[in-house]
């Protein structure tokens, strides 16, 4: 994809880079192979995903053969020098990329996904996308592409740019290095990079996160960075000639287009070796293009043209497939959608070469202060890519804080926004308002933590694991008569309940929740969720609430196999032994798509689907009744009637996702929910 001003001329031995050298046409032609490869990949998933590790082994040796052959011949690079050629050639075309993708975004995506677009737009155009999608945890393997950022692609860009600032710097290094020990730069240049490489390779190996933040890691990838300028630096010593040459180039193509062709291996990880090795041995064969020899077929005319716009399909290609899927509402492509995509990818990338990035890698043309015009050049790329995305940004600012303050603000008596209290009054949706949360605010819907700390004692018992503990003590300052515990559908559909259950009737609360994690025996579980439910089993042993609220059962997604949850009978009877009230809660219905973002039509109560889809005929928990002193909550009736369940209700969103309440209308059915928890254990306020 990238590279240099130089890239793809291969200069006379003492030549400066650029200067008298013959353009490679069988570089662009290899760009060209690795091209096709990715744009198969994205589309239909053929072969293995190795096409941007070869583009990355391609720059890297091509930027430091580039470097040494300079410094040798006495006119080394200054480093502003190299970031003002290097940056002037890719960022134009990445602004206009990120700009378009944004502004269809705007027009087929949903608003919920707009804010996090603009961060990752802004992401883009500074090189730190990689990061950006390590953080949201975004899955490259993912099976649905329509549900992808469309900015995903350009993690591959923020990490070359990175390793673009960082390699002048460090071959710099070499050089000062080189001189005080008297030595030829090369030498140190291919022992520093043959280290660096060795050295991100072990941390891969040993060190990385098991998860796939992984892939977008700069560290995971360095050794391919690495391994390339070694290569580099080493090639007058290594670089086979005469038969050994034209054997082992069409060894390392047919090796690639193997890996191109069939799954192999895992990535990242050290079985890149091989495809990057494959590359290496094209790259380190420097010979005319004669007829049967691998330079030749990779200087075939249509693949040097697709070599030379490869960095414009690749930014192009992710976006058009991306969206269209998302318009389409599919997961995958099939061979006439994808064949249509990539041939429009290519038209738009011939014109954005013609029209942007041949035009930026001319200039300037001629005169003087060379360096300082490229430099305002990247500058000015740099402006046009972010004022534009600062204004939106603030502009969503303001509307997302006016969004939080409704959503913030409404409870169960809100007229304009009643939630589950429209149920019974009147009906699914009454239209007098827009409904809430709004999409800027969505995603920080989730109920808030109890207002005060972990009960005294017992932060440091729950260790390292991510229990979110929290209480909210009594007026007497009695310790929790109220204990909830869960996972993020208790944090959601009981917190509410717990917290307004208990200033009722002047109780202290306590919280122990943890994302994925019910409650129940620890036995049935592994890992912190074993070790916070082994905890919570010892405190609640320990000194015993009056009252426990938990979730019974577990819904799936998109279909009726709805169950109690893994060893909730044995827990309950359990508890009950110990005095403890048990109050269980049924889970709510989970989809595979977005309940928040099919709420289109808010007039006609969002999006609908069948109870029956969904949940069991009958709560699954209605066998734990014959335990004494266990009570069943069965909300369904808040999210559905008549057996037909809506994601808009009194003005609320009822989801804030493909599977949780948003806090907005938990709120709202709190009130109901503690009527119905002070009626079933005969209590009065």
């Amino acid at each position: 994809m990238s590279s240099d001003d130089n890239a793809g001329r291969r200069a006379s031995p003492g030549a400066p880079a650029g200067g008298g050298g013959r353009r490679r046409k069988d570089i662009q032609g290899l760009r060209a192979v690795c091209m096709m490869q990715v744009l198969a990949y994205h589309a239909w998933r053929i072969g293995s995903p190795v096409g941007v590790d070869a583009f990355i082994m391609i720059s890297a040796y091509l930027m430091t053969g580039s470097f040494v052959r300079r410094t040798e011949a006495g006119r080394m690079p200054f480093f502003a020098e190299r970031w003002a050629n290097t940056f002037k050639r890719l960022l134009p075309p990445l602004v206009v990329t990120v700009l378009a993708t944004l502004g269809a975004s705007a027009l087929i995506l949903p608003q919920t996904r707009w804010d996090e677009l603009i961060t990752q737009g802004v992401a883009s155009v500074t090189y730190w996308q990689n990061w950006r999608l390590a953080v949201v945890s975004a899955d490259y393997f993912a099976a649905n592409r329509g549900v992808a950022s469309p900015l995903q692609h350009l993690w591959s860009m923020s990490m070359q740019g990175q390793v673009f600032l960082a390699w002048p710097l460090l071959m710099t290094c070499c050089v000062l290095l080189a001189g005080a020990l008297h030595v030829r730069p090369r030498r140190i240049v291919a022992g520093a990079f043959a280290v660096l490489a060795a050295a991100s390779l072990w941390w891969l190996l040993a060190s990385a996160p098991d998860d796939p933040t992984v892939y977008f890691d700069t560290r995971a990838r360095l050794w391919e960075f690495a391994l390339g300028s070694a290569i580099a630096a080493a090639a007058p010593w290594i670089r086979p000639r005469g038969i050994a040459a034209r054997v082992l180039s069409w060894a390392g193509l047919v090796a690639l287009v193997v890996y191109c062709v069939v799954p192999i291996g895992h990535y990242p990880g050290p079985m890149a070796a091989a495809p990057m090795l494959a590359v290496s041995a094209i790259l380190l064969v420097e010979e005319s293009p004669t007829p049967g020899s691998v330079q030749h077929l990779l200087s075939w005319r249509p693949l040097a043209a697709l070599g030379d716009m490869s960095y414009c399909v690749y930014l192009i290609h992710w976006p058009v497939v991306v969206l269209f899927l998302a318009q389409s509402e599919r997961a995958q492509l099939d061979a006439g959608s994808g064949g249509a995509l990539i041939a429009a990818s290519l038209a738009l990338a011939w014109l954005m070469t013609r029209l942007v990035d041949r035009p930026v890698q001319r200039f300037p043309k001629g005169g003087g202060h060379v360096v300082l015009k490229k430099t305002a050049l990247v500058l000015v790329a740099l402006a046009v890519g972010l004022l534009p995305l600062a204004v939106a940004d603030k502009a969503f600012d303001n509307e997302r804080e006016a969004q939080r303050a409704a959503a913030r603000n409404n409870d169960a008596d809100d007229p304009e926004h009643p939630g589950a209290g429209a149920v019974a009054e009147q009906g699914w949706q009454d239209g007098s308002a827009g409904p809430i949360p709004g999409p800027l605010a969505i995603h920080e819907n989730w109920v808030p933590d109890l207002p005060g700390p972990c009960p005294p004692g017992q932060r440091e018992l729950f260790g390292r694991t991510k229990t979110l503990c929290s209480s909210m003590p009594a007026p007497d300052g009695d310790g929790p008569a109220v204990v909830v515990v869960g996972d993020s559908h208790a944090e959601q559909t009981i917190i509410p309940t717990a917290e307004l259950f208990a200033e009722r009737h002047g109780l202290g609360v306590a919280q122990y929740l943890m994302g994925g994690c019910s409650f129940g025996p620890p036995e049935y579980y592994e890992g912190d969720c074993r070790t916070r439910n082994e905890v919570v089993m010892t405190l609640l042993d320990e000194d015993p609430p009056d009252l426990v609220m938990l979730d019974t059962t577990v819904s799936a997604p998109d279909f009726p196999s709805e169950g109690l949850r893994p060893g909730v009978a044995e827990l309950v009877e359990y508890l009950t032994s110990l005095g403890i009230t048990v109050v269980g809660f049924r889970d709510n219905p989970r989809s595979v798509q977005d309940l928040y973002e099919c709420s289109d039509d808010a007039t006609h109560g969002g999006c609908s689907f069948a109870q029956g889809d969904h949940l069991a005929p009958v709560d699954p928990a209605e066998q734990l009744l014959t335990i004494p002193g266990f009570h069943e909550i069965d909300p369904t009736d808040l999210y559905c009637s008549a057996g037909t369940c809506r994601t808009i209700i009194g003005n609320v969103h009822v989801y804030l996702d493909d599977n949780h309440i948003s806090g907005s209308y938990a709120r709202t059915m709190a009130p109901i929910l503690v009527d119905r928890i002070e009626s079933l254990l005969e209590l009065k306020v």
